[in-house]
Parts: C-alpha cells; structure tokens; sequence
C-alpha cells in the first residue's frame, strides 16, 4: 500500500512543497519510495509527480496494488488519470476530521465503528444507530452514504491494507523530516538522499545479520498469540472450516480455509497473517500455521527490500545536474516589513524582508 501526500517547507526565501510516496515494510518500518520538490499543490504537479514515481517503480501501475491518501488539492483527479488501475482508498483519519468539523467530536469517534465494520450488516446497523441516537445523525449519515464504502470500510476494501486504515505513514515522515525541509531545494534533496543512504544500509545489515525466520514486527504478534492459544477450542465441520470459540465468554469465531484463508476476526484477510483463532484451528489439525503467513514478513523478503545500496552525493553533484532556475523576487502588497535590532543598536529602520514567488511548473524530478 502506497501512500502520497506533500507538505509545505520552512524555507521563507523560496516556499514549496515536499512531496512524498511512502510504503510500510514487513518489519513495520516507513521506507519513503519518492520524493520531489513543486511550488504548488494541485492536479498537475501530482500527475507529475506520479508519472515520474511510475517511471520509478516498476509494478506501481497494477490492480495489486493499493493508493493511500487524503482528497485534497487534485490529488484524486490524478491518481485516476496516472493510475487508473490501482485501488485508490482514503486516509479515514481526514475523513474524521471533516466529520468533527461538521457534526462534532462525538460522531467522528463513533465513525471508528464504520470503518472497522466485518460485514455489510454491521456496517448498516452501526449506521442506523448513528441515524437514530447521535445529535446530527442523519445530516452525518447523508454525509457519509455520499462517500463511496469501498474507499474506507473494511469489509468493502477489496484488497488488504495490513492493519493502516489511514495515510500515517507519509505524515510522521513529514514530521521525520521537518528539520529539513527549512533548507532550500538543492540542500533538502542532499539531505533526503542521505537520509534514505544510511536508512537502506542500516536495515539491509540488519535483515542480512538475523537467523530469524520473520521479521521482528510479525514474530512477536504471533508469540502473542501462542501465549493465547489455550483460551480457545476448536470445533471442525470439514476440513476447510470450524467454529472457534473463547472459554468462559460468548465469542465465536468462523474459520475458512477456501477458497482463501478468512476469519469473521477479519484478521487474517486484513494482515495475510493467521489469527489467534486461525491458530487454534492449526493446531486442533496439526499443522503449521507459519504455512499462512504473507511473505512479506519473511526476513529474507526484508533483505532483499533493502538489498540496493544507495550510492553517496554531494551538494556539488547536484548543482552540476540540476539545471532549474531560482525563483525571482517579488515585493509583498502593502508597505514593507522591516525586522527591528534586537536590544537597540544599528539603525533604527531595521531591514526589509522581501517573499520570493514560485513558478507555476515543477522543478526537480523525484529521486
């Protein structure tokens, strides 16, 4: 799952912004795809930055493979038109906060129960209990009913999303590299390219070094579940499918090996892993339930994402290639600011501050 978004940076002289193409790995750790440098937000720096991230990835533009995002800013209109193959689902924390800024903090809360909904008929329970019990219900379920289900329940997605429901990743990496993004462009892009440098040789000699068969993420949420495991008994029906029920409580659970592994949990359809109940059901037969685990948690599947070694820069390599020109200056409207001496001293007009304007076209390509 691929997650896109773009921030603003810090650089007062000459303001842009970042944008970032993020996936999760099977050690849950943020591995940034792409990044690149636009003055402006809109649906023709996202279809140039798309393009370019196609270029980049090979696989991206494929039915497996699923988009993460907020609607903002033409980003939509973009991945449809770059994309159009792809799964394109929306980050449910926006849609939260459009739903406390609209119809307060309460209905935004209980949203959580639309989004983690198994089945249809839970969806629309849990809708009709918002409709009928919640101050502004039924404005907020029109509200709702108008955004497509398939972009943020869970039991409508048709692919996994390994547990994210919302574009996280990219942000803490917004946040990650905020001490950055006060530089200008040449310099952000030395520093975000050192960054990834020693990120891919840090984890690659991590993943190379371990004897483990999964990855740390995935190995100590399956222990968890082992320790689990005597809560639970198993009924069969055939082969293929069994009724899993906790002792001492009323939760029951269906098993179904065909025509994919699944759980009424969702676990094991949202993580590629096997439940607890999955886990259960692999023991009362016997057999290995490691044999349902996605091989993206396997560690060698981890080393060979790091596998690639990111040659070293520096900042004159990048001003021998990089060809764009500064921005040129603009006066701000109005009269000009001026930035007083501190502690008195010097003159007393202080000095002009001046904005520096951004063109309408990118800039710099993506590494």
């Amino acid at each position: 799952m691929v997650a896109l978004d773009a921030c603003h940076t810090k650089n007062k002289k000459y303001p842009t912004l970042l944008f970032l193409a993020t996936i999760v790995d099977g050690n849950n750790q943020i591995l940034v795809l792409a990044y690149g440098i636009a003055p402006v937000e809109n649906n023709d720096t996202w279809c140039w930055f798309i393009s370019n991230l196609k270029h980049c990835i090979h696989g991206l533009a494929s039915p497996n493979v699923v988009i993460v995002s907020d609607r903002q800013k033409g980003l939509i209109d973009a991945v449809a038109e770059e994309l159009p193959t792809n799964e394109h689902i929306h980050c449910t924390f926006h849609l939260q906060m459009n739903l406390r800024r609209h119809f307060g903090a309460q209905v935004s809360k209980y949203f959580q129960r639309l989004i983690y909904a198994t089945t249809r008929e839970k969806y629309e329970e849990a809708l009709t209990i918002l409709e009928e019990q919640y101050t502004n219900g039924k404005e907020a379920a029109e509200y709702i009913r108008a955004i497509d289900v398939g972009k943020y329940a869970r039991y409508a997605l048709k692919l996994p999303r390994y547990g994210r429901v919302t574009s996280n990743a990219v942000e803490c990496m917004n946040g990650a590299f905020l001490k950055f993004r006060v530089y200008v462009a040449r310099r952000l892009i030395f520093e975000l390219w050192t960054y990834m440098m020693r990120c891919f040789y840090e984890r690659r000699t991590e993943a190379q070094g371990s004897v483990e068969l999964l990855t740390t993420y995935a190995k100590e949420r399956l222990d968890e579940f082992e320790q689990e495991d005597g809560r639970y008994v198993t009924c069969h029906s055939d082969v293929n499918t069994a009724l899993v029920q906790c002792n001492g409580c009323v939760e029951q659970f269906l098993v179904n090996r065909q025509p994919r592994l699944s759980c009424s949990c969702f676990e094991p359809q949202e993580m590629q892993w096997p439940c607890i109940h999955v886990l259960s059901w692999c023991k009362s037969k016997g057999e290995d339930y490691l044999l349902y685990v996605d091989k993206i948690y396997l560690q060698k599947s981890l080393a060979v994402c790091y596998s690639h070694t990111i040659p070293p820069i520096t900042e004159q390599d990048l001003q021998n290639v990089v060809t764009c020109r500064a921005p040129e200056p603009v006066v701000r409207r109005g009269r000009a600011r001026t930035v007083r001496i501190p502690n008195g001293g010097g003159s007393s007009r202080g000095r002009t501050e001046f904005q520096y304007p951004v063109r309408d076209e990118p800039r710099l390509i993506p590494s």
